[in-house]
């Protein structure tokens, strides 16, 4: 069976001093916490992360966070009337601490392949993982459930999807990797490409999304919760980091860097190996290192031309 957090209780008595727990409101819900998750998870028994005020109240609002953990600077300003709040500095350690606790329910279950899929003799499928009619499956693939390949959906060669991402913390003096557990959706259609890599969701019972139609290029590193839009582009060697959102029809070109929790709009354009560490409009065009609009960095590339010249 997989470790869920059923025994919060036990586990804060026993290593919440250690970890700078300095005050627990309505413990009595504690009982009630299965799993971590972002402020914004919708899964039942959630235990969130709130490192500020902002997040603190998308906590507060969500009916299936819990209990919120909160530094003493943030839960002095800020309550939150029928949850728990685990007071606690630095409350990421004991986030981590807690996140750690947890494994994978997706790796028990046997791949379910429909008659029409092709699934190359090479590949290798461990856990619950769906291939839906008319999808392919090149040599070498490795598919780790819980994931779901939708129809006529493709996965080239050396292709990994389903996999651990980077996620590294330090809790009580020790480095740790922090498991990924949910899963990767790939839209009907959806084509990956060779040797592209799709991490899993950190997050039990959600899932990293590739949209329909969306092709995520040669090479590409496609990270945890990371939301791919319909018919959108990923070109080769691009790396989208976790919790980034990619609008539908987007185009990224090739060797892109996508920061974190980034959102790039519908039909927007990241130019060839540009470096975006904001947010772009539906329909705009950026480039460059830290990108800008494609256009003002056009200008001042001319401008710089002739003056060089």
């Amino acid at each position: 069976m997989p470790r869920t957090l059923s025994n919060l209780p036990e586990l804060l008595a026993a290593h919440g001093a250690a970890l700078g727990v300095v005050e627990v409101r309505e413990a009595g819900l504690l009982g009630r916490v299965r799993q971590t998750g972002f402020a914004w998870t919708r899964q039942p028994g959630v235990a969130s992360l709130a490192a500020n005020r902002a997040w603190f109240a998308v906590a507060r609002d969500n009916p299936d966070v819990v209990a919120i953990i909160a530094p003493a600077a943030v839960a002095a300003r800020e309550s939150a009337p029928g949850k728990a709040v685990i007071v606690c500095d630095p409350a990421d350690a004991l986030y981590h601490f807690l996140h750690a606790r947890q494994s994978l329910d997706g790796q028990a279950g046997e791949p379910d392949i429909d008659a029409s899929a092709m699934v190359d003799a090479s590949a290798v499928l461990r856990g619950t993982v769906r291939i839906e009619a008319g999808a392919r499956i090149g040599p070498r693939v490795v598919l780790d459930g819980p994931l779901l390949v939708g129809r006529d959906a493709r996965i080239d060669a050396g292709a990994v999807v389903g996999c651990d991402g980077l996620y590294v913390k330090q809790v009580l003096g020790e480095r740790l990797h922090m498991p990924h557990l949910g899963g990767v959706e790939i839209g009907a259609g959806a084509h990956v490409h060779a040797g592209a890599v799709v991490v899993r969701s950190a997050v039990r019972g959600e899932s990293t999304r590739i949209g329909a139609g969306a092709h995520v290029g040669v090479l590409s590193n496609i990270g945890h919760d990371v939301d791919v839009g319909a018919a959108a582009t990923i070109s080769s060697n691009c790396v989208v980091a976790g919790r980034a959102r990619i609008g539908a029809r987007a185009w990224i070109g090739a060797s892109a860097s996508i920061s974190n929790m980034v959102r790039i709009g519908d039909d927007a354009q990241v130019r060839i190996g540009a470096v975006v560490i904001q947010d772009v409009a539906d329909g705009a065009e950026v480039s460059g290192n830290f990108a800008l609009p494609h256009a003002r960095n056009m200008k001042r590339h001319l401008r710089d031309s002739r003056h060089d010249a």
